[in-house]
């Protein structure tokens, strides 16, 4: 079995008794020893070398005792900090202690309570390393289960989407090609990565608050009342209540609350307008909209793209953000054909939807659903 190696200890000072007696006392022991003048060159010399324990006398030319006992307590904080000096003032020793210190030592001492007190720090530096070891381990085996759980969490979140969409043929995958369309918008005006995937997890998760809407409103096929208009416009705020306390980015949380929100003011729940709406929701609420004009609903055929784009670029600056539906139009030949593509069809080949049939009236603010006038 290998001998432990000895206990290396730096002596920081310029006083002749206390390096005689710390060299002795040490020496003695078997313990390592070196020595310095001074703070700065202490702090040099364990940049180089690694010390159990720093010895730093109060009376130090140039930084003081406490700043260096502060300076390694920070930088190199399994070193164990004995300050030597001054009077025996409870008040001042805790002042040592605030600094970084272990222990404070003062003068006259002999070679024996040298050893004894090293020996006290050395243990009392060695508890606190081990308790920060199991700090660091617990925080990351929370962050660990925190992370499982909130995937697990995550994806019944999208399940549940899935599941409501599911249950009406018009909507069916709506969420992700909004979530598909949105991340596309979002990449060609330059948003990075982080954003794309909070955008896109919005996208899919951004009507799972119409699970709080009854179901006979939403397959309405004709214009709603004012008071079923209302409940509708709950939506995105019961989404965001589910959202929450799930997921750990409460800015995934805010882009649903606010995908419904109108450029200039006016939309809901908030009536934010302009820049006080999240970037994200800008984007969600422009795929949102074109994906559901483009789509068969209960109340209305679906729109051309063309015509459901001609419709966003007429609500520009109104109720979208004109330079995201401007990203739409230009990007036009190639969003669209990529997403009719993903719409759960037998074959890929890009059909056209039928021409709108059954409403002439320009689209309401629920991506064509009206009231009742």
């Amino acid at each position: 079995m290998s001998e432990r190696p000895p206990v290396r200890v730096l002596v920081v000072a310029d006083n002749p008794t206390i390096l005689r007696v710390l060299q002795q006392a040490f020496a003695d022991s078997g313990w390592m020893v070196e020595t310095v003048p001074n703070g700065a060159t202490a702090v040099a010399l364990s940049e180089r070398t690694s010390f159990a324990l720093t010895m730093i006398n109060l009376g130090l030319a140039g930084m003081s005792g406490s700043q260096l006992a502060a300076i390694i307590a920070q930088r190199w904080p399994d070193t164990a900090v004995i300050i030597i000096g001054g009077a025996r003032d409870v008040t001042k020793a805790a002042s040592y202690l605030r600094a970084g210190a272990d222990d404070h030592l003062s003068e006259p001492f002999d070679a024996e309570e040298v050893i004894v007190r090293a020996h006290r720090a050395l243990e009392r530096r060695r508890l606190i390393v081990e308790c920060r070891a199991r700090e660091h381990e617990l925080e990351a085996r929370i962050r660990e289960e925190t992370r499982v759980a909130g995937h697990v969490l995550l994806g019944a979140m999208k399940s549940l989407s899935s599941a409501l969409e599911a249950k009406d043929p018009y909507t069916r995958d709506h969420s992700k090609r909004v979530s598909r369309l949105a991340r596309e918008i979002a990449r060609n005006i330059g948003v990075g990565a982080e954003d794309l995937t909070r955008i896109g997890l919005a996208g899919e998760l951004h009507d799972i608050g119409k699970i709080g809407v009854r179901e006979s409103i939403l397959l309405k096929p004709g214009p709603l009342t004012t008071e079923e208009f209302l409940h509708v416009q709950t939506h995105p705020v019961i989404g965001e209540r589910i959202l929450a306390p799930v997921l750990m980015d409460i800015e995934v949380a805010a882009i649903v609350r606010h995908h419904h929100e109108h450029y200039a003011g006016g939309g809901y729940p908030d009536g934010l307008r302009g820049s006080a709406i999240p970037l994200g929701a800008r984007v969600l609420a422009v795929a949102d909209a074109f994906e559901a004009l483009t789509s068969d609903r209960p109340y209305r055929v679906r729109f051309s793209p063309q015509a459901a784009r001609d419709i966003l670029q007429a609500g520009a600056g109104t109720q979208w953000q004109p330079a995201l539906v401007e990203i739409l139009a230009q990007h036009f030949d190639t969003l669209w054909p990529a997403m009719d593509r993903n719409r759960g069809r037998d074959t890929l080949e890009p059909a056209e939807p039928p021409p709108n049939q059954g409403q002439q009236l320009p689209p309401g603010p629920l991506h064509g659903r009206r009231q009742h006038d």
